[in-house]
């Protein structure tokens, strides 16, 4: 049968010879099959204690512990070898768990592991039998799993394999499994689930319906690589399972092209932050009680202690580090005093929260507190690295991970307010779970990672805690690209790798302390906690680049990289067998300021000096011509070459950066970029020509001299070159710069093409004082061109920006509304996102019209209230109406907007979108009413005022409209909890009957009272998302007798991972049934259930 994987299946292997072996199905496959089989005990991946495993090679006797002395004490014992962590457990009992005792048998020295709570009362009442304590807390085994791993067999048989499948179409998915696949003797029906190869649910864009037995949905607008999917058979006893491939190309129609293309579904990319798990404090731990002192220990490993007394006056005051987490306790004690009383500690300077769960960026896990903390704590028991630093905390994770989508708009956020804040440092402590040793860019983020570096915030990524699982060398993604600072973390010690971290010889910068590392926690007082992981190495570098950057203001990203590396100290690692650097902060800081104080702990070889070819600045530079070549090298990671360009007003220059692609050098991957006399980027590119090499046209402006500037798109890179310019003839549709321009007529649209990656085009418009202008740019995704990623920007008559967008539009299309305070010309220019290409339509509309409804957020606007329906009419292109919703939180709204479809209208095809007061869309839809009408659900996070807009899909269309909310329902957690977690609040309920529950919050449970008679059998079925029940992906049930003793349990003996008991009554009286939501990597879900209830005897 297959292990979920995040409750790993432990297994005692025996026979009667007094073989004794605990191993996973994995392992216990490669063992003799004719031993006999026991379901001992689950361990947990979420679990915060790693238990490791020690053979001893004189009895064969294995020997389970999370205990650090003896861990020490084993390792120095020559009859012990070290196998490693085997699996995790929880370091306390809570719902779901139970408690794995280690006894060791006197005569054979074997150790034996049990949470039966029968066994372990013989084995403590054996005289032949030692208890050594609780190892930790597991997970329950379902009787159905042990029956089946007692037998070592299946009631199913797998008729025959699903066969891989190829799709080729309009990007619509539809499998019929069948019923002929698995069979099972006796039982009248097999049902299957489909899910994905790791035991989670399938991809965002794939469903699956048990009741006919199809998987169904959309492949990506560039197709659908190679999918494994797996068929779980159950038939009440067993289940077995069968893989096959999915793989499809496609061409999307418009109404399916906006939600299935590479970058919305990457939005829908699950993320998690990097910690392993620890334990939390609620009231500061004194440190003179002999425990742990990690930071310490760590201050004193990478050689901060010398740095400070070094350096009394640099903590990292002046500096703001800008933590992308979960949140941060808001007013935590660590995080300085609340001197206005606001609730809100001073050295947090701002806070905003991209997950959506309306906290307001406080954190509902802990994990965030906790990075934050590591960074810039200025508690004097438990201080950060930088204790003068402040903290800019972005949610854009929640208690079980988040969306990337929510990190791009957290870095988009820092990008626009890094100057106001002082934004000196990025961290990211979260990562996919990944392994890769090749440096590539980080999907949806790498835009941002590079404007970051740009700017020069350097941006420090936790560098995964999957080692373990790959036993190889690499990093998880985002650490892995190349705008990123990866970092890995030290075992306990502070002297090696932690077992966990993964790393790389290549893309790792440094390792840093992040073992056992204790520091703040949610919670009243000065709550701590102490986590492990690359999370909290992560930060500790943060904090080490806020200490640099108070010595020095004008250190670069690049000179900071460098300086990390050529001053770490090195040790090696019997593990991968390489070698890696660590962070060494006094070091460091004798090449920051090129003052040295002290020598570093261990000093790294110093790289030969070698000469530049180029400048890396603009000065003496070496002219380029057009029609010549000119090559040069890249002698050392981060090195740039700068060459001069004269250049004449509108004509345009193809430039190319050629490398290894082209066998015109060994750089691998150039990166190019056009500047002005002051150093200001005009315009880049990275992979615009062959292979990774780099290619762009640029259009002047203005005649004069401008700067070419060879680099590489990692510092890392070194190697030769070849850069050709080439002066080519015009063929652009519309100007690039503002002169002789094509003028935008209110109500019409006008086409255009970007022709090359970097192309604009400007357009003119008139607009007057106090009329409200909206401007879209539509492409691929409203099916009136192919450009699929719009930019839009608007200029005065001097070229400044007075706006600009990217995707505030209908998917990935851009919108501006603007409002100008003086009556004259503007300049539109339409772009493109990256080095996207394509024609586009761009259209204006005007609130110029009396009387019209406000085209954008705002107060005093026409109010719609549920149940009462509004009309409206969208005079001219481009018009918008806008109207406010007053909302409760965890209210679900149903909102329709209507026209010539319905007959409540003239409009053909309108547009519906939900916005919040910044104009920040919500939620959107075309046409999910009738034919091309709108219709929504749309679930509050918060109550307050929304805003809903009419508009219609294309900008030239008009006509009249009705739009209407419906209150549909309110969510039990807007409520509170409304059923008991404890016996004495558990409500009596009827048996014989079916009800709804649901898990609201993290760690809830639901106990329920029922009344039961003695010799009868009664059957507890819940249900979940897996049976079209709720939306509870994997729900636990435990039932207990009056006394509060646990009599039954079950996890998955329900279809898929629904549970399941039947139980007879021994007694008349009250039980109690208590539901909880699995523990493991999809622990703390929350969702709805049902519940049935039959009496069976």
């Amino acid at each position: 049968m297959p292990a979920k994987i995040y409750n790993e299946l432990i297994i005692q292997y025996s026979n009667d010879d007094g073989f004794l072996h605990y191993a996973n199905e994995a392992e216990g496959s490669t063992l003799d099959q004719s031993l006999s089989r026991k379901a001992a005990f689950e361990g947990f991946d979420s679990g915060d204690i790693q238990i490791l495993r020690f053979l001893n090679s004189n009895t064969n006797d294995h020997v389970f512990t999370s205990d650090i002395n003896e861990i020490a004490a084993l390792r120095n014992d020559n009859n012990f070898v070290e196998e490693g962590v085997v699996f995790n457990l929880l370091s306390e009992e809570v719902a779901g768990s139970q408690a794995i005792h280690r006894f060791l048998n006197t005569e054979t020295g074997n150790h034996h592991y049990t949470a039966d709570r029968a066994e372990v009362e013989t084995l403590q009442s054996d005289g032949n039998y030692n208890s050594e304590g609780i190892i930790g807390y597991g997970g329950v085994v379902d009787a159905r799993e042990a029956a089946q791993v007692a037998s070592a067999s299946s009631t199913i048989t797998l008729n025959q394999p699903f066969s891989s499948t190829n799709f080729s179409g309009d990007g619509a998915i539809n499998i019929n499994l069948g019923d002929d696949h698995f069979s099972s003797p006796g039982f009248g029906r097999v049902s299957m689930t489909a899910m994905s190869s790791d035991g989670t649910e399938l991809p965002e864009y794939l469903g699956f319906n048990e009741t006919t037995g199809q998987i169904y949905g959309y492949t990506l607008k560039e197709g659908l690589t190679p999918t494994t999917i797996s068929v779980v058979a159950d038939d009440g006893t067993s289940q077995v399972t069968s893989n096959f491939v999915v793989t499809a190309s496609d061409s999307n129609s418009k109404s399916e092209a906006g939600m299935f293309t590479e970058k919305s579904l990457a939005a829908l990319m699950s993320i998690e932050t990097s910690s392993v798990g620890g334990i939390v404090t609620n009231s500061p731990v004194s440190q003179s009680t002999g425990s742990l002192q990690p930071l310490a220990t760590a201050s004193d490993a990478t050689n901060l202690t010398n740095f400070q007394v070094n350096n009394p006056q640099i903590d990292g005051s002046g500096t703001t580090i800008a933590v992308l987490d979960t949140g941060i306790d808001l007013d935590h004690p660590f995080f300085g005093s609340d001197a206005n009383g606001d609730g809100i500690s001073d050295k947090i300077v701002a806070s905003q929260d991209f997950h959506g769960d309306g906290n307001g960026a406080s954190d509902p896990d802990g994990h965030g507190t906790h990075v934050s903390g590591i960074a810039m704590s200025s508690d004097t028991s438990f201080p950060g690295v930088a204790p003068g630093a402040s903290v800019a905390a972005i949610q854009v994770l929640g208690a079980n991970g988040g969306f990337t989508s929510s990190v791009e708009a957290g870095l988009q956020w820092v990008i626009s307010n890094a100057s106001d804040l002082n934004i000196t440092s990025v961290n990211l402590s979260l990562g996919d779970g990944s392994n890769s040793n090749i440096e590539s860019a980080a999907g949806l983020i790498s835009d941002e990672l590079a404007a970051l570096r740009s700017m020069g915030v350097i941006t420090f990524a936790a560098a995964g805690n999957s080692f373990a699982t790959f036993n190889a060398q690499g990093l998880g993604d985002p650490a892995i690209d190349p705008n990123a600072l990866a970092i890995s973390a030290l075992d306990s010690a502070n002297e090696g790798a932690a077992s966990y971290s993964q790393r790389s010889e290549t893309l790792t910068s440094v390792f840093a302390p992040g073992t056992f590392i204790t520091n703040a926690a949610p919670g009243a007082g000065g709550a701590t906690q102490t986590l492990s992981g690359t999370s909290m190495a992560s930060p500790y570098a943060a904090g080490v680049s806020s200490l640099m950057r108070q010595l020095n203001p004008n250190l670069s990203v690049d000179d900071f990289e460098t300086f990390l590396t050529q001053s770490a100290s090195t040790f090696s690692d019997s593990a991968t067998g390489g070698t890696y650097r660590v962070v060494d902060v006094n070091a460091l800081a004798n090449l920051v300021s090129g003052s040295p104080s002290s020598a570093p702990t261990t000093p790294s070889p110093t790289p030969p000096e070698s000469s530049d070819d180029h400048p890396d600045s603009i000065g003496d530079n070496a002219a380029v011509v057009a029609g010549t070549a000119a090559t040069g090298e890249l002698e050392t990671g981060g090195d740039k070459d700068v060459f001069s360009l004269s250049v004449e007003a509108g004509a345009t220059y193809q430039i190319d950066l050629r490398g290894s692609p082209s066998s015109l050098g060994t750089l691998s991957d150039p990166l190019v970029r056009v500047i002005d006399a002051n150093g200001t980027s005009l315009m880049q590119d990275d992979d615009s020509g062959t292979g990774l090499e780099s290619k762009l046209e640029y259009t002047a402006t203005s005649s004069g001299t401008v700067y070419i500037e060879a680099g590489a798109f990692s510092s890392r890179q070194t190697g030769t070159y070849q850069i050709d310019v080439a002066s080519v003839s015009g063929g652009d549709d519309q100007p690039n710069g503002i002169g002789d321009n094509s003028s935008l007529i209110i109500g019409s649209a006008q086409t255009g093409d970007i022709e090359d990656a970097g192309d604009i085009d400007v357009f003119s418009l008139s607009v007057t004082a106090g009329t409200t202008f909206t401007i879209d740019q539509k492409g691929f995704f409203s099916s009136v061109g192919t450009l699929q990623d719009t930019l839009l920007t608007l200029r005065d008559v001097n070229g400044n920006i007075l706006a600009q967008n990217d995707d505030g539009g209908f998917r990935l299309e851009s919108q501006i509304l603007y409002t100008p305070i003086s009556t004259g010309t503007v300049y539109v220019e339409a772009g493109a996102f990256g080095v996207n290409t394509g024609t586009y339509e761009i259209s204006v509309g005007s609130s110029s019209i009396g009387g019209d409804v406000a085209d954008a957020p705002g107060s005093g606007l026409i109010a719609i209230s549920a149940g009462t329906p509004v009309a409206g009419d969208l005079e001219i292109g481009g018009d918008k109406d806008v109207y406010s919703l007053s909302v409760i939180a965890g209210g679900t709204y149903q909102i329709d907007l209507r026209g010539s479809a319905s007959g409540l209208g003239t409009l053909a095809d309108p547009l519906l979108r939900v916005l919040d007061a910044d104009s920040r869309v919500l939620a959107q839809n075309d046409d999910g009413g009738n034919g091309l009408e709108s219709s929504l659900s749309f679930t509050t996070s918060g109550s307050g005022e929304l805003f809903l807009e009419a508009g219609a899909f294309s900008s030239s269309q008009t006509g009249t409209y009705q739009i209407d909310v419906q209150q549909s329902g309110v969510s039990t957690s807007s409520l509170g909890d409304l059923i008991g977690q404890t016996q004495e609040h558990a409500p009596i309920t009827a048996l014989d009957t079916i009800f709804g529950g649901a898990i609201d919050f993290q760690n809830d449970r639901d106990m329920y009272q029922f009344i039961l008679e003695a010799g009868t059998t009664y059957q507890f079925d819940v249900r979940g998302s897996n049976s079209s029940h709720g939306t509870l992906w994997d729900p636990q049930a435990f039932l207990y007798n009056a006394d509060g003793v646990l009599v039954a349990q079950d996890d998955d003996s329900g279809t898929a991972f629904d549970a399941s008991i039947a139980y007879t009554a021994p007694t008349n009286g009250s039980y109690y049934l208590d539901v909880i939501s699995n523990m493991g990597l999809l622990a703390q879900s929350v969702g709805t259930y049902s519940v049935e209830t039959d009496i069976l005897v």
